[in-house]
C-alpha cells in the first residue's frame, strides 16, 4: 500500500539530503590529515571515522533504493518486505517531522564541520583542532542516523529496521566502544 503523497515526498528529502551531504563538500575547500599536521594516532581515528562514513553511506544508498522503488514502481516495493500495519498518515507524519529535523541537523554539522576545518587549516584553538573536526563529523553522522529512522518511520519495512539496526550498531560502536582518543598539541 503506497501513499502518492508520500510518494511526491520522498524523493524530495532524498534530494535534498544528497545535496546536503554530497555536494556541499564540492564547495568546502578540503583541509587533508597528513602525518606534517597531524600524528600517527589521529590519523588512524580519522581513518576509522571514514570507514564509518563509508557504511553509512552504503546505508543512505540502500534508503535512495528503497525511495525509488516506492515512488517510482510501488508495485516492486513488496520487496522490502512492508509493515502494512503501520503504514498510518499519523506514523508517515511523524516519519516526515524526523526527517526534517534531520535535514537542518544535517545542515548546522555540515556548518561545524566547516567551521573546524578552517579552525583546523589555522591551528587556532588550545583544545584540539582534529578533535572539534572528528565531533562536527560525529554530528553529521548522528543527523544521518537521524534521517535513516526517518525513512524507517515513513515507509516502515523490514528492511529499513535491519538498515536502521545496522546503522546504530555502527554508530554505537564507532562513538561508545571505541571513545575518541585525546589529543595533545
Amino acid at each position: 500500500m503506497t501513499d502518492p503523497t508520500l510518494q511526491m515526498y520522498l524523493p524530495a528529502f532524498m534530494l535534498v539530503a544528497t545535496w546536503l551531504i554530497v555536494f556541499w563538500k564540492q564547495f568546502r575547500k578540503v583541509t587533508s590529515i597528513t602525518e606534517t599536521s597531524a600524528d600517527t594516532e589521529k590519523i588512524l581515528d580519522h581513518n576509522r571515522l571514514k570507514r564509518v562514513s563509508l557504511l553509512f553511506w552504503l546505508i543512505f544508498s540502500a534508503f535512495g533504493v528503497m525511495t525509488v522503488i516506492y515512488s517510482l514502481t510501488p508495485e516492486f516495493y513488496y520487496v522490502f518486505l512492508p509493515l502494512d500495519k503501520f503504514h498510518h498518515p499519523l506514523i508517515n507524519v511523524m516519519g516526515l517531522l524526523i526527517m526534517k529535523i534531520a535535514i537542518v541537523w544535517i545542515v548546522i554539522a555540515q556548518i561545524h564541520i566547516d567551521k573546524e576545518l578552517y579552525k583546523y587549516s589555522r591551528n587556532i584553538e588550545s583544545l584540539s583542532a582534529m578533535e572539534l573536526v572528528r565531533y562536527s563529523e560525529r554530528m553529521l553522522l548522528t543527523g544521518m542516523l537521524v534521517l535513516f529512522i526517518g525513512f524507517f518511520t515513513t515507509i516502515t519495512n523490514i528492511i529499513g529496521l535491519v538498515l536502521v539496526a545496522f546503522g546504530v550498531a555502527i554508530y554505537l560502536k564507532m562513538f561508545f566502544t571505541n571513545p575518541p582518543h585525546q589529543f595533545e598539541n
